[in-house]
């Protein structure tokens, strides 16, 4: 500790311990990078075709977020919305190395891994649209997938070397054949699994979390009622052509902004049935910087309903953990 300790802010060690040292220096750095993803989210917002003000509106809403206390203090999830943000904007510039951000998000947290389902949909979305099954976009597919979660089964190596190679039968984990911890560690001490959280002493946590899976499914029915129309009418023009429904799907229904709407629809359902309820907020915050585009396309009163609940929660959740009480 002490030759780790002259890394870390040597001038102020001259005014307090090593430890809290440490924790300011945490709490400067996540502060730093919670002002930088402010900034890039706005930047990806222009790059999505916001105006300048929406897009201000977006990378303020991000600021007051409802889960900002953790994206303040000594918590992964700053670093980690900084590589999916900077990779979503790579991705926004039409380059193929977004991926190399989200293997270094997945190295952060093992959250990481649902990015791969950006890599498989864009392929996948070319290959569609070009109308053929490309071997160059299903060998980039492949190679780009195993980058990105790469980080993810080194650390897993690195906890099977490192508790199951030491002669003795070691947890019950070592005897998975791929040697992965993750799931039983889960299971066996946070009881994560299917409908698992859902007991009655669960529901105020439930209830903490309510507005954010109220705020996504505002989101998707928001984003289902202003195509739904445009796809009917885009619908009615091709339907005296023999490739009606082929172009309908390459050029309406898939395109490159659906894959934020899913991958947001996806991970709230994932964390209602199998997680721990109440920290969807953070969890849906760290993931989906997307949500607070989407949140400046409500008209009122719901854009200030939102925002009503950015601030109520921020604050309050500022308050709350600084005391130790469970928060979201």
């Amino acid at each position: 500790n002490s030759r780790t300790s002259k890394c870390v802010l040597p001038a102020l060690q001259l005014l307090m311990s090593y430890s809290s040292c440490v924790v300011l220096t945490s709490i400067l750095l996540n502060n730093s990078l919670f002002y930088i993803n402010s900034i890039m989210l706005y930047k990806l917002s222009r790059m999505i075709g916001l105006s300048d003000t929406k897009s201000y509106q977006a990378a303020l809403l991000y600021t007051l977020n409802p889960a900002s206390i953790f994206l303040s203090v000594g918590y992964t999830e700053s670093l980690f919305s900084f590589f999916v943000i900077l990779g979503l904007l790579i991705r926004e510039q039409d380059s193929q190395l977004y991926f190399i951000c989200f293997a270094l998000a997945t190295g952060v947290r093992s959250n990481g891994l649902s990015l791969v389902f950006f890599i498989l949909y864009d392929h996948i979305l070319t290959m569609i649209k070009s109308g053929n099954i490309l071997i160059v976009n299903l060998v980039c597919m492949v190679i780009q997938t195993c980058i990105s979660i790469a980080p993810f089964f080194w650390f897993q190596s690195h906890l099977y070397k490192l508790y199951c190679n030491d002669g003795n039968n070691g947890s019950a984990w070592c005897e998975n054949e791929l040697g992965i911890s993750y799931g039983y560690i889960q299971t066996e001490y946070w009881g994560v699994g299917l409908f698992k959280y859902w007991e009655p002493k669960q529901i105020p946590n439930f209830l903490l979390a309510a507005p954010m899976f109220t705020l996504v499914i505002a989101i998707l029915i928001n984003w289902a009622t202003e195509h739904i129309k445009n796809f009917k009418d885009l619908r009615a023009t091709y339907t005296h052509t023999d490739y009606s429904n082929i172009s309908f799907l390459k050029h309406h229904v898939c395109n490159f902004q659906l894959a934020g709407y899913l991958h947001l629809g996806g991970l709230t359902a994932l964390a209602l049935v199998t997680m721990h309820v109440q920290v969807v907020t953070r969890f849906i915050v760290a993931n989906c910087p997307y949500l607070f585009v989407y949140c400046t396309k409500f008209e009122r009163p719901m854009s200030r309903i939102v925002l009503c609940y950015f601030v109520v929660y921020s604050v309050v959740g500022t308050v709350v953990h600084s005391t130790f009480y469970p928060w979201t």
